[in-house]
């Protein structure tokens, strides 16, 4: 017989628990303190289940039905009840701390291990900029691919291209994160290819090979005039083919005197691979003049005006400037030089690819030519830095004559 709230009224407390049924497997049980449960028994993989459904009064007679009419619901698609509501519990409890932004803030932190300290900050700076303000207090469930667009197309829309195709990927990246860790079901981020219009690549600024020997000598006046960690430097820069990130943060016990061999660790390397970089007379040269500078601290280019103890990227920049290459030539134009020259001298590619730690997408293969072409390298590095010196002793009509190609 179906239970009413006068009939629940009267029940009296008993010295053991009871239970008084209602219909389609719901009861109440009373306690013999008094207290009063809702239960709905079930049956999932033909084995005997009970669920909770709330304590009365809090919870009435008809709440009680609805509550077990939605576990029947439930039931009847496949889903176990008692599992589904314990999910729901947690998931209610946790609502407020997974907003986009904790969660992303808790990505940013899993990834601090594997990204770079100052791009990582960078990226974190960006999202506070332009995705927080419009999607971070969201709860991360809640966000769809309507509000996604309206992000990147707003960061589009400021003729930021390349900061709103950066942008989709972070946001792209905390949802797979929260995806793995059950906080949400689907990416809206995952497919929006379409969604901005490509840019035109930028190349970084290269003075020409013809100009090259009048750069060389420039960097020499330069370090007259008192500038020489900055000069060691672009020295170094033109005579390794390193990144300007790599090299600026470059620690004395990365130097392997005895092999004469620079081992850069894969968490400064762009490609977040170790790279080995075979060292000629000439780089040697200019690591011992470093050494009566910086020798007794960690950081070759040590700075004690900057957090990170090393100069910054600007200091290059901010040479060339004062030499009067603004816009014409930049720390990375080294590496284009470098390439322009050895492939114009045949040098293999794989040797010169190596030498500038570029990704190989074929990761065995990656492996093999960095120890295959290590001593095929030093050579090659020698003879490169040889070519240089003859650079700066010849004059630029000679230069000119030699035909270089241009590097694509």
């Amino acid at each position: 017989m179906a239970l009413t709230e006068l009939a629940i009224k009267k029940l009296k407390s008993k010295e053991k628990l009871y239970r008084i049924a209602d219909g389609g497997g719901l009861c109440l049980e009373v306690a013999p303190s008094g207290s009063r449960l809702w239960r709905w028994r079930y049956y999932f993989n033909n084995k005997p289940q009970m669920l909770a459904l709330g304590k009365y009064p809090d919870v009435g007679l008809a709440e009680a039905r609805s509550e077990r009419d939605r576990a029947r619901s439930l039931l009847k698609a496949g889903k176990h009840p008692t599992r589904e509501k314990k999910a729901q519990k947690l998931r209610n409890t946790y609502a407020g701390e997974n907003t986009f932004e904790k969660v992303a803030r808790r990505w940013f932190e899993v990834k601090k291990t594997g990204l770079n300290e100052r791009y990582r900050k960078l990226c974190e700076v960006r999202m506070e900029q332009y995705v927080f303000p419009m999607i971070g207090s969201l709860p991360i469930t809640e966000i769809t691919i309507p509000d996604v667009v309206r992000v990147i197309e707003k960061i589009g829309s400021r003729g930021t291209i390349e900061t709103a195709k950066r942008m989709k990927q972070l946001i792209s990246q905390t949802f797979r994160y929260a995806s793995q860790r059950g906080l949400c079901v689907h990416n809206p981020a995952a497919d929006m290819r379409d969604l901005l219009p490509s840019v035109e690549e930028k190349h970084f600024p290269s003075v020409p090979p013809a100009e090259f020997p009048q750069l060389l000598k420039d960097m020499d006046a330069y370090a007259e005039k008192g500038e020489q960690l900055t000069t060691a430097a672009m020295k170094l820069l033109a005579l390794t083919l390193l990144r300007t990130g790599e090299l600026i943060g470059a620690k004395w016990d990365e130097i392997d005197w005895d092999r004469e061999e620079w081992r850069v660790p894969k968490e400064r390397m762009k490609m977040k691979r170790p790279h080995i970089v075979p060292l000629s007379r000439q780089v040697v040269a200019v690591l011992k003049e470093l050494q009566r500078l910086t020798g007794k601290k960690e950081h070759i280019f040590y700075s004690s005006r900057s957090k990170s103890r090393h100069i910054s990227n600007g200091a290059v920049l901010m040479a060339l400037r004062r030499m009067g290459y603004q816009g014409r030539m930049c720390g990375h134009g080294y590496r284009s030089l470098g390439s322009t020259i050895l492939n114009e001298k045949n040098y293999s590619p794989d040797w010169i690819e190596s030498q500038l730690a570029h990704a190989d997408n074929d990761k065995i293969r990656s492996a093999y030519n960095r120890a295959q072409h290590l001593l095929e390298r030093k050579k090659m590095m020698q003879d490169y830095a040889d070519i240089l010196d003859e650079m700066k002793k010849s004059d630029e009509k000679k230069v000119i004559a030699g035909k270089f190609k241009k590097n694509g």
